[in-house]
């Protein structure tokens, strides 16, 4: 894991490097500084361009950073969720407190979605600051125990500051996938009058991605082994909080049952799928090469496969009874 955090730094790194060389690029076409650059010396020009691409690249991760601070908010309003009222469901509250408590962290802010498909996240880049989201279908398909585990699962994440992590790792993977969801039409948080966070800096580290293409294919896949990592890590805190891994096997192979026969376009936008806690199916890949797409795709997903989380936690259950 520290391997990949480290590889992926190198990756926004070269990104964010690319991403200057465009707006430096931008800058000398413009003719802001192409004429102070002829009249020096070549010693001294070459020096200046370095130290104008430094500066830009340094300009474009800087504002690509400050853009994120309303990502949790943008997140949660973009599907409707609403904050929940502990008197309309004291159940839930009742099941975070006390899963906060054995957890030793703060309860977070709680958000109710009315979706039919069960979905829960946490956003949020502090423990203090961390919202948790569920839908009125998660709470509607899964017993106490279930429930405790899936909330266990999500305060893992926020124990383990998941969020920020991934959101700094994927920076740049991040901006092009706003960039190419706002060109590809209305964005899925347009009905709920929450549009695009794409901005210039996402434009730009679009741009450089698509200078150093296959730094992009590193990132991306790099991003998405970190992802199934934390996954993994976040199932084994959450036994660690409950000591029930068979609640929380039932409540992922619920889930998992349950996604595909109701899709929910607004959950399989990237910013949000990454943090769901199963990650819904997108589309089957048909065709005559259906079958090898669908494995070429597997290192670029988010989320381990369900069956090999519930065979984890079905060996951390015999573990447990064996030592009882």
């Amino acid at each position: 894991m520290a391997a990949s955090l480290a590889a992926l730094a190198v990756c926004v790194l070269a990104v964010g490097i690319a991403s200057g060389v465009v707006v430096s690029l931008i800058l000398v076409s413009a003719g802001l500084v192409s004429e102070f650059i002829a009249s020096i010396s070549q010693v001294t020009s070459a020096r200046f361009a370095g130290g104008i691409i430094g500066g830009c690249t340094l300009l474009v991760l800087s504002l690509a950073v400050w853009g994120e601070r309303e990502a949790p908010t943008h997140a949660i309003a973009s599907i409707g969720a609403r904050r929940a009222d502990e008197s309309d469901y004291p159940e839930l509250f009742a099941v975070v407190d006390t899963v906060c408590r054995q957890a030793d962290a703060p309860r977070p802010t709680i958000y109710l979605v009315p979706s039919d498909s069960p979905l829960s996240f946490t956003t949020g880049f502090t423990p203090q600051t961390a919202r948790l989201v569920v839908s009125e279908r998660l709470l509607d398909c899964l017993d106490a125990d279930e429930l405790e585990a899936v909330v266990a699962h999500e305060i893992s994440h926020v124990k383990n500051r998941d969020v920020s992590v991934m959101t700094a790792a994927a920076l740049p993977i991040g901006a092009a996938h706003r960039v190419v969801t706002l060109l590809s039409g209305p964005t899925p948080g347009v009905e709920h009058g929450q549009v695009s966070r794409a901005d210039i800096p996402d434009l730009f580290l679009t741009l450089g991605l698509v200078l150093v293409l296959p730094v992009w294919l590193c990132a991306h896949f790099l991003a998405a082994s970190l992802s199934r990592a934390r996954e993994f890590a976040a199932d084994r805190g959450a036994v660690a909080i409950t000591g029930n891994p068979n609640a929380l096997a039932t409540a992922l192979q619920i889930i998992d049952d349950q996604l595909p026969d109701r899709p929910e376009s607004d959950i399989r936008t990237p910013e949000l799928s990454a943090f769901a806690i199963v990650e819904p199916d997108r589309t089957e890949p048909r065709g005559l090469f259906s079958g090898f797409r669908k494995r070429l795709r597997r290192p670029f997903e988010t989320h381990p496969r369900t069956e090999t989380r519930l065979e984890r936690l079905r060996a951390m259950a015999r573990s447990q009874e064996r030592s009882e």
